[in-house]
């Protein structure tokens, strides 16, 4: 027997776009930010999504750990990019080449190449952000097509179970300060994460036991009510995927989508009509219900 879920319909969602029109959306705002390199593309996808999230975020959820994490992932992407390409004309220093992997010349151009596989990261990360800002978790469940069901059901198992971990760290850590607890190197840190790591796994076996307990995977899910799409849902779809299939063609076709700055920097190519496809990304941040 399964417990029946109780879908919102038009009228009632959380986030006023139909869970599956915003899955469409993120689809295709990563498919974008993943199937070129060319840093303009990019920047116009971020710029975008980042207009989407400040349109539609909710005033309780907490865009801190999303703006660390795109930190982190573009730096981390520069970095790496800078120390490992040696490649390019114009040299800014050089590491002794004793050093693994970045030894060598270290040039202007892996720099800014690094930038760009920076931003692609940031791109794709913001494209998926409102499936976990913006959305519940059982509306991410009801995005997913009846094929992908258990897939849903686990993407926003994870979600929940990560937001949890935030802050149950942030909760032991508050905890241990108040203790006197100060941290004193990396194995002064247990006294912190296993705490942390112990109420994961608590959650995570309770969690199960309530899964089970409510007859999940006992049969198909049902559902009070269906979630009815609008023609702003539809267009909103629609015109994203329309962006997205713009770059396919565009791939399929041989028209230039990449952007390489060896072995001398250059201006990256600029297709108008790709130009278009990554406006249509900002459609949903022209309406706000």
């Amino acid at each position: 027997m399964s417990v029946p879920s109780v879908l919102s319909d038009g009228d009632d969602r959380t986030s006023g776009l139909a869970p599956r029109a915003w899955l469409v959306w993120s689809m295709a705002a990563v498919t974008i930010a993943l199937l070129t390199n060319n840093p303009v593309y990019r920047v116009l996808v971020v710029l975008a999504a980042i207009n989407v999230l400040v349109a539609w975020l909710p005033p309780e959820r907490n865009p801190k750990p999303l703006v660390i994490a795109l930190a982190a992932a573009a730096v981390l992407a520069a970095l790496i990019s800078a120390l490992a390409g040696h490649t390019g004309a114009d040299v800014l220093f050089r590491l002794p080449a004793w050093v693994p992997l970045a030894g060598g010349p270290i040039t202007l151009e892996s720099v800014v190449y690094g930038g760009a596989m920076g931003l692609g990261l940031v791109a794709a990360l913001l494209a998926a952000a409102p499936l976990s800002l913006v959305l519940e978790p059982h509306d991410v469940v009801d995005a997913m097509p009846s094929a992908l069901e258990r897939t849903g059901i686990a993407v926003a198992t994870s979600m929940n179970l990560v937001s949890g971990i935030g802050r149950t760290f942030v909760s032991v850590r508050d905890a241990q300060q108040m203790r006197g607890w100060r941290p004193r190197g990396l194995r002064s840190w247990n006294e912190v994460l296993v705490p942390v790591v112990l109420t994961a796994i608590e959650d995570s076996v309770l969690l199960a036991e309530a899964m089970e307990a409510r007859g999940f995977g006992a049969g198909k899910r049902t559902s009070y009510s269906t979630t009815s799409w609008t023609r702003w849902d539809a267009a909103v779809a629609l015109s994203a995927l329309a962006g997205a299939l713009l770059f396919v063609g565009a791939r399929l076709a041989g028209v230039a989508v990449d952007w390489y700055p060896y072995p001398t920097l250059a201006l990256p190519p600029i297709q108008p009509l790709l130009v278009l496809g990554c406006l249509a990304l900002a459609l949903p941040a022209l309406r706000r219900d």
